[in-house]
């Protein structure tokens, strides 16, 4: 697989070049994914066999099906853009040494795809390390609290990364690279990614969202087996990706003994990783009906309230909870005529779903033996998760960056006494 570098000089960064697209299907493609890998982590080794399964998966895309990648990984050559046909990298270009994590190379890596792969449709695949809603000083700033990236800037492995990219900021960039054009999805092979916050954040930008509220094993995504599922014309799309995903896991952990969440070999068998899909285009009625609902309990919603967090289903832990399934605790919150109306409206944003009540962790001895104590199977969860504010989450400052994003603007939980 030899990749054909083009030296770039920085003013063109991400410039468009030619590339050999002469049947008239390819002057008429349905639509483009790009893959970001933000491989310059300590994820770098899986980088290369997610690679292998897209060379494998696009064997079965046809000429109007355009599979790209933008890949910069540790320890290995600059940065380059390619596209991925018949197995093989095609019009790969080489690209000057950045951070993935900086919103302005995404920009440039959806304008890139937009201008030089223009198709009907497009889909983003956002591949790293991520941490929901998280969010910190702007950009590429390095912080611990964080939300999407993880790049060293060192081209190394040996951490998780020291720069990050917001939310808001992704929201952005997204916008400013399609030029207001919706994709179709974005998807999140990353953790964390499926949380209200972050949907709601990106609504404008894409029309479906897809990830896990949870952490989501280093080997990511079965690629080989979704990519085509990316590609789909079928208005439930997401649907066979969220299949695919979710079954391979549910295979891969009974075959290996060595995956497990709370230090006993053998028991992740019969579970897998809980992914969800957003409609975007119905989280303004789910964030208004929100609002409504937690207005039929405020005084449990403030810092001396009495919301009950015990046993309710979360899926982020970094010293304390900030995800929790939204759907699990509404529902042990609230009365059930005024959590019945709101389901509707959940319902209809959230299509599609698969829960797991386990879940492979790096949070072993924390969060894998809380899990045995959940309240909540398939019924009692929507897989979506959701922060609420907490007096013991003062010291992380949650309490008030979560008043940056614009759920807030609808929830408002300044209003609470946060």
């Amino acid at each position: 697989m030899k990749k054909i570098y083009v030296l770039l000089i920085l003013a063109s960064f991400f410039s468009a070049c030619h590339h050999d697209d002469n049947s008239e299907e390819e002057q008429n493609p349905e639509r483009t994914v790009l893959i970001y890998l933000a491989a310059e982590n300590n994820l770098t080794s899986f980088a290369e066999d997610d690679l292998k399964e897209m060379k494998t998966a696009s064997k079965s895309l046809n000429n109007r099906q355009q599979l790209i990648v933008y890949v910069d990984k540790a320890e290995s050559t600059p940065p380059f853009f390619a596209r991925i046909k018949d197995g093989q990298f095609v019009d790969s270009v080489s690209v000057e040494e950045s951070i993935t994590a900086d919103p302005a190379v995404l920009e440039k890596a959806l304008r890139y795809m937009r201008t030089t792969y223009p198709a009907k449709s497009y889909g983003l695949v956002l591949w790293g390390h991520a941490s929901g809603w998280l969010i910190s000083k702007d950009s590429v700033v390095y912080d611990k609290s964080r939300a999407y990236g993880g790049d060293t800037g060192s081209n190394s492995s040996t951490s998780s990364g020291r720069y990050w990219m917001n939310i808001p900021s992704m929201a952005r960039a997204i916008a400013n690279g399609m030029e207001s054009t919706p994709l179709t999805f974005i998807m999140g092979d990353c953790c964390s990614f499926g949380c209200v916050e972050v949907a709601y954040e990106l609504r404008q930008v894409a029309e479906y969202m897809i990830g896990s509220p949870a952490e989501v094993p280093d080997e990511g995504a079965p690629f080989d087996l979704i990519i085509p599922d990316m590609f789909s014309t079928s208005t439930e799309f997401y649907k066979a990706i969220i299949d695919h995903y979710y079954n391979y896991y549910l295979e891969a952990y009974k075959k290996g003994p060595n995956h497990f969440y709370n230090n006993m070999k053998g028991d992740l068998v019969g579970y897998s990783v809980p992914l969800v899909a957003v409609k975007t285009s119905e989280l303004e009625t789910l964030a208004t009906a929100t609002a409504k609902l937690l207005g039929t309990i405020s005084e449990a919603l403030t810092p001396e309230g009495t919301l009950n967090f015990t046993n309710r289903v979360f899926y982020a832990y970094s010293n304390d909870r900030y995800s929790y399934d939204m759907y699990n605790m509404l529902k042990a919150n609230t009365s059930g005529t005024d959590f019945n109306t709101w389901a509707t409206a959940f319902q209809k944003a959230v299509p599609y779903y698969l829960y797991s009540a386990h879940w492979l962790t790096y949070y072993r001895t924390q969060i894998g033996s809380e899990m045995e104590f959940f309240e909540g199977q398939d019924a009692d969860c929507g897989v979506l998760s959701m922060f609420f504010p907490r007096i013991d989450y003062r010291n992380t400052n949650w309490n008030t960056t979560i008043q940056q994003l614009q759920w807030n603007n609808v929830i408002q939980w300044q209003q609470y006494g946060w």
